[in-house]
Protein backbone atom coordinates (compact mmCIF):
# COMPACT_ATOMS: atom_id res chain seq x y z
CA UNK A 1 0.00 0.00 0.00
CA UNK A 2 3.05 2.77 0.73
CA UNK A 3 3.82 1.91 -2.68
CA UNK A 4 0.64 2.87 -4.14
CA UNK A 5 -0.23 5.76 -1.81
CA UNK A 6 3.60 7.35 -2.69
CA UNK A 7 2.58 6.95 -6.39
CA UNK A 8 -0.58 8.83 -5.90
CA UNK A 9 0.62 11.71 -3.47
CA UNK A 10 3.08 11.94 -6.47
CA UNK A 11 0.33 12.80 -8.68
CA UNK A 12 0.78 9.73 -10.83
CA UNK A 13 -2.32 8.48 -11.31
CA UNK A 14 -1.94 6.36 -14.16
CA UNK A 15 0.96 4.36 -12.55
CA UNK A 16 -0.79 4.24 -9.02
CA UNK A 17 -4.14 2.86 -10.69
CA UNK A 18 -1.47 0.24 -12.36
CA UNK A 19 0.05 -0.80 -9.27
CA UNK A 20 -2.47 -1.01 -7.75
CA UNK A 21 -3.94 -3.65 -10.11
CA UNK A 22 -1.16 -5.78 -10.53
CA UNK A 23 -1.37 -6.33 -6.98
CA UNK A 24 -5.27 -7.91 -6.72
CA UNK A 25 -5.01 -11.89 -6.32
CA UNK A 26 -5.87 -13.92 -8.97
CA UNK A 27 -8.62 -15.43 -6.80
CA UNK A 28 -10.38 -13.68 -3.93
CA UNK A 29 -12.72 -15.72 -1.11
CA UNK A 30 -15.47 -15.41 1.06
CA UNK A 31 -17.44 -17.14 4.18
CA UNK A 32 -20.45 -17.73 4.59
CA UNK A 33 -22.38 -18.86 7.49
CA UNK A 34 -25.13 -21.24 7.79
CA UNK A 35 -27.52 -21.81 11.06
CA UNK A 36 -30.92 -23.66 12.00
CA UNK A 37 -32.77 -21.14 10.30
CA UNK A 38 -33.99 -23.04 7.19
CA UNK A 39 -35.36 -20.32 5.56
CA UNK A 40 -32.07 -17.80 5.90
CA UNK A 41 -30.27 -20.78 4.48
CA UNK A 42 -32.39 -20.84 1.95
CA UNK A 43 -32.13 -17.64 0.88
CA UNK A 44 -28.51 -17.88 0.96
CA UNK A 45 -28.43 -20.84 -1.15
CA UNK A 46 -30.56 -18.87 -3.97
CA UNK A 47 -28.02 -16.09 -3.74
CA UNK A 48 -25.17 -18.65 -4.63
CA UNK A 49 -27.10 -20.29 -7.04
CA UNK A 50 -28.13 -16.89 -9.08
CA UNK A 51 -24.47 -15.82 -8.70
CA UNK A 52 -25.15 -12.70 -6.40
CA UNK A 53 -23.74 -11.45 -3.84
CA UNK A 54 -25.04 -9.03 -0.63
CA UNK A 55 -23.45 -5.75 -0.69
CA UNK A 56 -24.32 -3.85 2.87
CA UNK A 57 -24.47 -0.21 4.18
CA UNK A 58 -21.78 0.10 6.64
CA UNK A 59 -24.17 0.92 9.39
CA UNK A 60 -25.07 -2.52 9.54
CA UNK A 61 -21.57 -4.08 9.32
CA UNK A 62 -19.69 -5.60 12.28
CA UNK A 63 -16.97 -2.87 12.78
CA UNK A 64 -17.91 0.19 14.19
CA UNK A 65 -15.38 2.40 12.39
CA UNK A 66 -15.99 1.29 9.19
CA UNK A 67 -15.26 4.48 6.81
CA UNK A 68 -14.37 6.57 9.68
CA UNK A 69 -10.73 5.76 10.26
CA UNK A 70 -10.32 9.39 8.92
CA UNK A 71 -11.37 11.67 11.61
CA UNK A 72 -12.40 15.34 11.41
CA UNK A 73 -10.17 17.72 13.71
CA UNK A 74 -12.90 20.00 14.59
CA UNK A 75 -10.39 22.12 16.73
CA UNK A 76 -8.02 22.81 14.27
CA UNK A 77 -10.28 23.54 11.91
CA UNK A 78 -11.99 25.89 13.88
CA UNK A 79 -8.30 27.58 14.16
CA UNK A 80 -8.36 28.06 10.42
CA UNK A 81 -11.51 30.08 10.38
CA UNK A 82 -13.70 26.97 9.00
CA UNK A 83 -17.17 27.67 8.94
CA UNK A 84 -19.41 24.51 11.40
CA UNK A 85 -21.81 24.25 7.98
CA UNK A 86 -18.66 23.27 6.48
CA UNK A 87 -16.81 20.90 9.25
CA UNK A 88 -20.50 19.44 9.79
CA UNK A 89 -20.18 18.38 5.74
CA UNK A 90 -17.04 17.14 6.43
CA UNK A 91 -18.11 14.83 9.52
CA UNK A 92 -20.86 13.92 7.16
CA UNK A 93 -18.37 12.79 4.60
CA UNK A 94 -16.42 10.77 6.44
CA UNK A 95 -19.36 9.11 8.87
CA UNK A 96 -20.81 6.02 8.39
CA UNK A 97 -23.87 7.31 8.49
CA UNK A 98 -23.35 8.45 4.66
CA UNK A 99 -24.97 5.17 3.33
CA UNK A 100 -25.08 6.64 -0.46
CA UNK A 101 -22.29 3.54 -0.49
CA UNK A 102 -22.40 -0.45 -0.22
CA UNK A 103 -20.02 -2.45 -0.22
CA UNK A 104 -18.51 -6.67 -0.14
CA UNK A 105 -15.80 -7.73 1.87
CA UNK A 106 -13.98 -10.25 0.54
CA UNK A 107 -10.28 -12.27 1.48
CA UNK A 108 -7.06 -12.80 -0.25
CA UNK A 109 -6.26 -15.33 2.19
CA UNK A 110 -5.96 -19.09 1.24
CA UNK A 111 -9.24 -20.92 2.55
CA UNK A 112 -7.45 -22.65 5.63
CA UNK A 113 -7.68 -19.48 7.84
CA UNK A 114 -9.15 -20.89 10.93
CA UNK A 115 -10.48 -17.46 12.63
CA UNK A 116 -12.28 -16.36 9.64
CA UNK A 117 -13.69 -19.67 9.36
CA UNK A 118 -14.64 -19.10 13.27
CA UNK A 119 -15.75 -15.91 12.77
CA UNK A 120 -18.15 -15.82 9.93
CA UNK A 121 -19.31 -19.44 9.10
CA UNK A 122 -21.21 -19.96 12.43
CA UNK A 123 -18.49 -22.40 13.71
CA UNK A 124 -17.02 -23.99 10.88
CA UNK A 125 -21.03 -24.97 9.99
CA UNK A 126 -20.94 -22.79 6.75
CA UNK A 127 -18.87 -22.44 3.60
CA UNK A 128 -16.45 -20.78 1.55
CA UNK A 129 -16.18 -19.66 -1.59
CA UNK A 130 -13.75 -18.94 -4.12
CA UNK A 131 -13.96 -16.56 -7.01
CA UNK A 132 -11.99 -15.98 -9.89
CA UNK A 133 -11.11 -11.99 -10.39
CA UNK A 134 -11.93 -10.80 -13.96
CA UNK A 135 -12.05 -7.34 -13.59
CA UNK A 136 -9.11 -6.20 -11.03
CA UNK A 137 -9.90 -2.78 -11.62
CA UNK A 138 -13.56 -2.80 -9.69
CA UNK A 139 -11.15 -4.13 -6.55
CA UNK A 140 -9.61 -2.29 -4.09
CA UNK A 141 -7.35 -3.87 -1.22
CA UNK A 142 -7.61 -2.75 2.38
CA UNK A 143 -4.85 -0.98 4.20
CA UNK A 144 -4.53 -1.40 7.68
CA UNK A 145 -3.25 1.61 10.47
CA UNK A 146 -2.37 1.55 14.22
CA UNK A 147 -4.20 4.68 14.79
CA UNK A 148 -7.26 6.62 13.22
CA UNK A 149 -5.99 9.66 10.79
CA UNK A 150 -6.70 13.57 11.96
CA UNK A 151 -8.18 15.04 8.71
CA UNK A 152 -7.47 18.64 9.27
CA UNK A 153 -4.28 18.96 7.23
CA UNK A 154 -5.42 17.03 4.48
CA UNK A 155 -8.50 19.05 4.58
CA UNK A 156 -6.59 22.49 4.73
CA UNK A 157 -3.67 21.32 2.03
CA UNK A 158 -5.99 19.45 -0.70
CA UNK A 159 -9.39 20.49 -0.12
CA UNK A 160 -9.26 24.33 0.00
CA UNK A 161 -6.86 24.46 -2.89
CA UNK A 162 -9.56 21.83 -4.67
CA UNK A 163 -12.53 24.35 -3.85
CA UNK A 164 -10.34 26.99 -4.98
CA UNK A 165 -9.72 25.54 -8.39
CA UNK A 166 -13.22 24.47 -8.73
CA UNK A 167 -14.88 27.92 -8.19
CA UNK A 168 -12.23 29.66 -10.34
CA UNK A 169 -13.14 27.05 -12.76
CA UNK A 170 -9.72 25.88 -13.44
CA UNK A 171 -9.59 22.38 -12.05
CA UNK A 172 -8.78 19.72 -14.92
CA UNK A 173 -9.58 16.27 -14.71
CA UNK A 174 -6.76 15.06 -13.65
CA UNK A 175 -7.12 17.16 -10.58
CA UNK A 176 -10.59 16.44 -10.27
CA UNK A 177 -9.86 12.59 -9.97
CA UNK A 178 -6.17 13.16 -7.63
CA UNK A 179 -8.85 14.87 -4.70
CA UNK A 180 -11.31 12.23 -5.33
CA UNK A 181 -9.20 9.29 -5.52
CA UNK A 182 -7.42 10.79 -2.01
CA UNK A 183 -10.98 10.98 -0.46
CA UNK A 184 -12.22 8.02 -1.10
CA UNK A 185 -9.22 5.96 0.57
CA UNK A 186 -11.36 6.91 3.88
CA UNK A 187 -13.64 3.23 2.52
CA UNK A 188 -10.53 1.09 2.37
CA UNK A 189 -8.50 1.69 5.86
CA UNK A 190 -9.07 -0.29 9.17
CA UNK A 191 -7.52 -0.45 12.25
CA UNK A 192 -4.37 -3.26 12.14
CA UNK A 193 -5.82 -5.96 14.50
CA UNK A 194 -8.04 -6.52 11.15
CA UNK A 195 -4.73 -7.11 9.41
CA UNK A 196 -5.65 -11.15 9.19
CA UNK A 197 -8.06 -10.64 7.21
CA UNK A 198 -6.52 -9.82 4.49
CA UNK A 199 -9.32 -7.84 3.20
CA UNK A 200 -10.62 -6.86 -0.52
CA UNK A 201 -13.38 -4.49 -0.91
CA UNK A 202 -16.27 -3.46 -3.48
CA UNK A 203 -18.07 -0.25 -3.32
CA UNK A 204 -21.26 0.31 -5.30
CA UNK A 205 -23.86 2.59 -5.14
CA UNK A 206 -26.74 2.47 -3.01
CA UNK A 207 -29.97 4.93 -2.57
CA UNK A 208 -32.21 4.22 0.63
CA UNK A 209 -31.63 0.75 1.90
CA UNK A 210 -29.19 -1.48 3.93
CA UNK A 211 -27.98 -3.17 0.95
CA UNK A 212 -28.62 -4.74 -2.13
CA UNK A 213 -27.84 -8.12 -4.50
CA UNK A 214 -25.91 -7.92 -7.17
CA UNK A 215 -24.99 -10.00 -9.71
CA UNK A 216 -20.87 -11.39 -9.72
CA UNK A 217 -20.59 -11.03 -13.18
CA UNK A 218 -21.35 -7.01 -12.99
CA UNK A 219 -18.32 -6.71 -10.28
CA UNK A 220 -15.84 -8.62 -12.17
CA UNK A 221 -16.36 -12.18 -10.35
CA UNK A 222 -16.92 -15.52 -11.20
CA UNK A 223 -17.31 -18.87 -8.98
CA UNK A 224 -14.60 -21.08 -9.24
CA UNK A 225 -14.96 -23.49 -6.10
CA UNK A 226 -16.71 -24.12 -2.64
CA UNK A 227 -15.73 -25.47 0.05
CA UNK A 228 -17.70 -26.74 3.11
CA UNK A 229 -17.04 -26.25 6.98
CA UNK A 230 -15.70 -28.85 8.95
CA UNK A 231 -19.28 -29.12 10.87
CA UNK A 232 -21.30 -28.14 7.80
CA UNK A 233 -24.15 -31.10 7.97
CA UNK A 234 -24.77 -33.36 5.23
CA UNK A 235 -27.74 -32.05 4.17
CA UNK A 236 -26.18 -28.67 3.25
CA UNK A 237 -22.96 -30.17 1.82
CA UNK A 238 -25.65 -31.86 -0.71
CA UNK A 239 -26.88 -29.03 -1.26
CA UNK A 240 -24.11 -27.09 -1.86
CA UNK A 241 -22.62 -29.99 -4.08
CA UNK A 242 -25.61 -29.69 -6.50
CA UNK A 243 -25.59 -26.08 -6.76
CA UNK A 244 -21.55 -26.17 -7.22
CA UNK A 245 -21.80 -28.48 -10.19
CA UNK A 246 -24.66 -26.09 -11.91
CA UNK A 247 -22.27 -23.68 -11.61
CA UNK A 248 -19.79 -25.56 -13.48
CA UNK A 249 -17.14 -25.87 -10.67
CA UNK A 250 -17.42 -29.42 -9.89
CA UNK A 251 -18.22 -31.06 -6.74
CA UNK A 252 -17.44 -29.23 -3.75
CA UNK A 253 -14.40 -29.77 -1.56
CA UNK A 254 -14.56 -30.61 2.15
CA UNK A 255 -12.62 -29.25 4.78
CA UNK A 256 -10.57 -31.33 7.42
CA UNK A 257 -8.18 -31.47 9.99
CA UNK A 258 -4.51 -31.87 9.54
CA UNK A 259 -2.87 -34.60 11.29
CA UNK A 260 0.15 -32.84 11.49
CA UNK A 261 -0.56 -28.62 11.30
CA UNK A 262 -2.38 -26.37 12.21
CA UNK A 263 -3.98 -26.05 9.10
CA UNK A 264 -7.31 -27.53 7.06
CA UNK A 265 -7.30 -29.68 4.27
CA UNK A 266 -9.25 -30.19 1.24
CA UNK A 267 -10.85 -33.36 0.50
CA UNK A 268 -13.35 -33.44 -2.41
CA UNK A 269 -17.16 -34.18 -1.57
CA UNK A 270 -18.78 -37.07 -2.79
CA UNK A 271 -22.40 -36.44 -1.64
Amino acid sequence: MSSYFSLLMDKKLDEAEAYRKSNIPSKLIKFFSLTDDSSLNDVKFATLNNQKLWFATPKILNDPYEFQCMYVDRKKLKEYDYPDDVIDSFETLLSNQNTSWALVSLSGNIFDCLPMWAYYTNNYHGYCVEYDVLKPDVILKVGYEPQRIPTASIVTNLYSEFRKMVESKQATNDEVEFYATLFKQQFFLKHKSWEHEDEYRIIYPISGANGLLVDIANVGLKTSKIVAGLNCSDENKKRLNEISNVLGCGDISISKISGEKYTLLEDMGDE
